[in-house]
């Protein structure tokens, strides 16, 4: 279909499908009036609208999207009194904060592991022997005969490829990668707490005291933004659910699509010394292979994601005032590339289609009317229903409807990139894949299937790699770091000492000493013995010892009774719930020879 401005001679093509008699026009621009057939008439400023035409009549069949947010006020809540959690509340509390004492530990091991297999990995491959691809030498015959298991290593500048997203029947031709990038329109909660700070007496088993502060005479406001969020929300435990319903649709998730039938061209001459920036030269004999797609499971390294626009001929907009201080690195297709979209299953079935305003695809919420019902029941129970606000108004004029679905598309287009893996023949071509080096941990971590963007060495995509490795395990170290200034307090409550209420170097020393000591231990069972870790393991059973003996004394009693009394205490649980045996420190101990000089 082609339609026309009349007082322009600017031509738009656009799609169409036929369903059941039915038509489906999208209109990418705001034509005021459009040459359409007798059937189409009347239509004005529907642009990004689409429309079904059946015989003569025209149906708009879904709204525009919207991206003003809305904001509603909630309930508030005057709490007299301690703020103490019972039930259902202090049950959820203990859980979340078990979770979170006991997760990290795991997530640590698992990281260590990890580190450690891709350590190994690495410098497997370092000491390996690599087949350059880019040497005049080298031809396609030679690559039928090299060994299974040896590494080759090229740089390329011929990249053909096609990342598709056959949901949308779109492909984007020398995608590497292509990530759709999915938003709902939600309602979120925000709750806001303001209490003042009281004093209380609490009373142990035996009968002893001591006096701690706790949370008192809390005001509790509810509030509510609707608009476009990366994830889902569940509304069910919301104050007002009724109100501010998030229907759970999720049709088209975020996923990443890697190229299909990628063919690489190695040119016989490049170098691929980083400091050499000379390009192959075309006259050059060169060899040509396919990219598995499990190479690209991990990415592409150093190229950045770019998003991905739709417009008339594929032509950029003009650059505005900001593009000299902000780069455009929007990838601009043409409108053509959308010709099948209206055919797809997610247009048919979800009613997906493209709206522009920065390369959205959109779907709007459409409920049925159990459901409506329902959450009109929902309303009248919690009191809602009557409940107008400023930004009803808003939200029925600007705003999105919460459920709407609508996503954008980036990729990975690297103009030049550097590969390291293995040949293997597969259906009598030749593809490069990924080097799993066996017995030595997870598929993931054991592999060499390495894909980064520019002109790399081997050696230098290898020292990238663990670079990256190495980062990863850093930033789980100190995630744990953080973890142990919370364990060391229950560690010090299970030996009597409350390390919560001791100096702030004390805190420091308990922290870091429980930090290397099960770091250390790690280590030792992963990677073995070695001086570093025994001098990290040293160094935090010394610490220990210093802390424990400048660390404030807690009351005597069961260790297991003191660490659960401290738990429930940060779940914020009631004074009863959380009792200790005692709060009376225990007497000193006395050796044998001093008790021998009292007698």
């Amino acid at each position: 279909v082609h339609l026309s401005k009349n007082r322009s001679a600017k031509t738009v093509e656009l799609g169409t499908t036929k369903t059941n008699s039915w038509t489906k026009l999208l209109l990418r621009n705001n034509d005021t009036q459009a040459n359409l057939p007798p059937s189409v008439k009347n239509i004005s400023s529907i642009g990004g609208v689409l429309i079904t035409t059946k015989q003569d009549k025209t149906i708009i069949m879904s709204r525009g999207m919207n991206t003003v947010p809305t904001i509603r006020r909630g309930r508030t809540y005057e709490q007299v009194g301690a703020n103490d959690k019972r039930g259902i509340n202090g049950i959820c509390s203990i859980i979340f904060i078990i979770l979170l004492l006991v997760v990290p530990p795991i997530f640590l091991l698992a990281s260590e592991r990890s580190r450690h297999t891709r350590y190994i990995t690495l410098s497997d491959a370092l000491n390996s022997d690599v087949i350059e691809l880019n040497q005049k030498s080298i031809d396609e015959s030679d690559l039928h005969s090299i060994p299974p298991g040896t590494l080759v290593h090229g740089t390329s500048t011929h990249i053909e490829t096609l990342a598709s997203d056959h949901e949308m029947n779109i492909g984007i031709p020398g995608a590497l990668t292509l990530h759709r990038n999915t938003e709902y329109c939600q309602w979120q909660e925000i709750q806001y707490q303001d209490c003042q700070t009281c004093k209380q007496t609490v009373k142990a088993r035996d009968g002893s005291t001591k006096e701690e502060s706790y949370q008192c005479n809390c005001i509790t406001t509810y509030n509510y933004i609707k608009g476009w969020k990366n994830r889902k929300i569940d509304s069910f435990l919301f104050n007002q659910p009724g109100a501010h319903h998030n229907p759970q649709r999720d049709p088209m998730p975020s996923t990443t699509f890697v190229g299909e039938d990628v063919t690489l061209e190695f040119d016989g001459d490049v170098c691929n010394d980083d400091n050499d920036k000379s390009h192959s030269n075309p006259t050059s004999p060169s060899v040509s292979t396919k990219l598995d797609p499990t190479m690209l499971s991990n990415g592409v390294r150093n190229q950045p994601w770019r998003n991905v626009d739709f417009v008339p001929q594929g032509k950029s907009p003009p650059p505005s005032f900001f593009s000299r201080y902000f780069s455009d690195r929007t990838r601009y297709e043409p409108l053509q590339l959308l010709k099948n979209t209206p055919t797809s299953p997610a247009a048919i079935e979800d009613n997906f289609v493209y709206v522009g305003q920065g390369g959205y695809f959109f779907s709007p919420y459409e409920s049925s009317t159990a459901s409506k019902l329902f959450n009109y029941f929902a309303q009248y129970l919690e009191g809602s229903l009557f409940d107008y606000q400023l930004g009803d108004l808003v939200g029925a004029l600007a705003s999105c409807t919460a459920g709407d679905i609508r996503f954008y598309y980036s990729v990975k287009d690297p103009n030049e990139i550097s590969v390291l893996g293995q040949v293997r023949e597969a259906n009598g071509a030749v593809q490069i894949t990924p080097r799993v080096l066996q017995g030595v941990g997870n598929e993931k971590d054991s592999s060499i299937g390495l894909v980064h963007s520019g002109k790399h060495s081997a050696q230098d995509m290898l020292l990238a790699e663990d670079s990256d490795s190495r980062f990863k395990a850093t930033v789980m170290r100190a995630i744990f770091f953080l973890w142990s200034i919370a364990a060391s307090r229950l560690v010090g409550v299970a030996f009597g000492r409350e390390i919560g209420d001791s100096s702030f170097s004390v805190k420091i020393e308990a922290a870091i000493s429980l930090f290397a000591v099960l770091i250390g231990w790690l280590w030792l069972s992963i990677w073995g013995s070695s001086v570093h870790t025994y001098a990290l393991i040293i160094t935090g059973l010394f610490l220990a010892h210093l802390s424990y003996n400048s660390a404030v004394k807690k009351g005597s009693g069961r260790w297991y009774i003191a660490v659960w009394s401290k738990i429930a205490k940060w779940a914020n649980l009631a004074p009863e719930m959380r009792q200790e045996d005692s709060y009376v420190p225990s007497p000193k101990r006395v050796d044998v020879d001093e008790r021998t000089k009292v007698s």
